[in-house]
């Protein structure tokens, strides 16, 4: 299995929120150092504004002399009125959605920034770049990417729901996947409607502790990621992380993370974290414990590894400063589903289903919101179906005769590149929980075996109001969808969301009226459909 780090540093050239006063050449003039001293690659994407700015010009020639150079593909004034369009943004480079991304223009408008800034970066070094990064880049810009420029690699954001106005839920949660011509956040099925762009996952996602540390108390206020402004900035966590994504043999056929960090932080507030994490890749990759690649030479080992998206996992056996809980995150083209286990109690936290025909939102129109939405079809969101206020945290529950069972302990382990297994022990007996891409088998040897939801019903439908779930201060605003409608058959689970019809077929195991699933003979089988 291979290990690979990807150090990226994304570089604006303005940091134009309020009270924000940075030297935005600095924190680029001291990675690079870093990097160098460390005798690490890593790779600086630049968003248009720098790359057209002079202030910058010494610092990407001495990146570009050791390090990949791409583009970073958030949209700003100067490149909006470059194709002859009027910026409507509040400032040269805007975050809101309707402004700021790919995504706030018509599709043909979309090929026309991709164009001028690809020519603008063909003019300084002579070739068009490898790779390319944004918060999120829809299906349409991703296709034309590769269709025209053959582009190695792109990168975008961590699942979250509602930060900064990006809700981002339900997709690959670590590692790479080749997207759907239809929805960039969903992997391909088939190869007719595959875009071969392999998209990686951003930020290092801590695989216990990230998913609903919004929701959840763990006794930080930090996102739980490898950023060095979030929880990185303490030792003994990325100690932790590192340890628990790359020596405990963990991730099927290959396992990944990105280090590194976006100028608009400033320098002071990422500098501790980033002079801890350097030497410390520096001498895992002298090891041999981890690769460390650019951006642009992981998708070309991806694309000559993989044909189409492998399945993967993110494990954490023990959490950082929570050694009761555990995580462990299996995802393939299929589907992704997240088995948790807290304290005593298990619960599938989340599983969402992967169709490659769910069309995104921003396929054929603009996006007209500050905020904006990226999903997939869910089964169940621990995130989004939870109601903390009133002490409902929301999964399915691993229960006997209507109570949930108590476990003592969670093991882990892999079959082969696409299969995986955890085994839940109590003292009444034991349940197998086998991941495949075909779907989920448990086996156990409790009577009265059961899987049952638990969730907020009025969080499912919608029918509160949820237009500020976890936005923050950058964006007070989250667009968000909701079912329409979900159905208990015999022998199936039935969803509607946005008119989409998607389930899960029950090939082992009986549907309650209530959505919860018996154990025939000891045995579930859950299939996607």
């Amino acid at each position: 299995m291979k290990n690979i780090v990807n150090i990226i540093n994304f570089v604006r050239a303005i940091e134009p929120r309020p009270n924000r006063n940075i030297d935005m050449q600095e924190p680029m003039r001291e990675q690079i150092r870093i990097l160098r001293e460390n005798g690490l690659r890593g790779t600086f994407l630049l968003q248009y504004d720098t790359l057209i700015d002079p202030a910058f010009d010494t610092l990407i020639e001495d990146a570009a002399s050791f390090c990949e150079i791409g583009l970073w593909l958030e949209i700003v004034k100067p490149q909006v009125e470059a194709i002859g369009l009027e910026w409507k943004g509040r400032y040269p480079w805007d975050w809101y959605n309707d402004v700021g991304f790919l995504i706030g223009y018509e599709p043909e408008q979309r090929f026309r920034l991709i164009d001028v800034a690809m020519e603008r970066f063909r003019e300084r070094f002579g070739h068009y770049p490898e790779s390319v990064g944004s918060w999120h880049i829809d299906a349409v810009s991703l296709k034309y990417l590769d269709d025209k420029y053959k582009i190695n690699a792109a990168c975008i954001c961590r699942d979250q729901v509602g930060t900064d106005g990006y809700t981002m839920q339900g997709g690959y949660y670590n590692q790479a996947y080749y997207p759907s011509v239809n929805n960039m956040f969903c992997p391909a099925a088939t190869k007719e409607k595959q875009i071969n762009i392999p998209v990686f996952r951003m930020l290092g996602s801590d695989p216990v502790l990230a998913y609903d540390y919004q929701l959840v108390n763990y006794g930080q206020t930090q996102c739980p990621t490898l950023e060095p402004s979030q929880l990185a900035r303490f030792n003994d966590w990325t100690d932790w992380f590192f340890e628990a994504m790359f020596e405990q043999g963990h991730g099927l056929c290959f396992q990944y993370t990105q280090a590194g960090q976006e100028n608009s932080f400033g320098w002071q507030r990422m500098k501790g974290g980033l002079e801890y994490q350097m030497p410390l890749i520096a001498k895992k990759a002298d090891e041999g414990v981890i690769s460390v690649m650019t951006l642009g030479e992981s998708g070309k080992w991806y694309k000559s590894r993989f044909d189409s998206t492998p399945a993967a996992t993110a494990v954490g056996l023990g959490a950082w400063k929570h050694p009761a809980l555990s995580s462990v995150w299996y995802y393939c083209k299929r589907y992704r589903v997240n088995l948790f286990l807290d304290g005593k109690v298990a619960r599938f936290r989340d599983t969402y289903i992967f169709d490659e025909d769910y069309r995104e939102h921003y396929l054929d129109t603009r996006c007209d919101t500050h905020a904006c939405e990226f999903r997939n079809l869910p089964v169940m969101d621990g995130v989004i179906y939870s109601n903390a206020a009133e002490d409902i945290l929301a999964g399915v529950y691993f229960t006997r005769g209507g109570e949930r069972i108590e476990w003592d302990e969670m093991r882990y382990r892999e079959l082969s590149e696409s299969v995986a297994e955890v085994t839940l022990i109590s003292a009444d007996g034991c349940a197998r929980v086998l991941f495949s891409e075909d779907g989920i088998e448990i086996s156990a040897d409790i009577d009265g075996f059961a899987l049952t939801p638990e969730y907020d019903r009025e969080r499912v439908y919608g029918y509160v109001n949820e237009g500020d779930l976890f936005a923050n201060h950058n964006n007070k605003k989250t667009a968000l969808s909701f079912i329409d409608r979900a159905v208990a058959e015999r022998d199936k689970i039935v969803f509607s969301m946005n008119g989409f019809e998607y389930g899960v077929k029950v090939a082992k195991g009986r549907v309650g009226e209530d959505f919860s699933i018996g154990a025939s003979d000891g045995k579930i089988k859950l299939m996607p459909f």
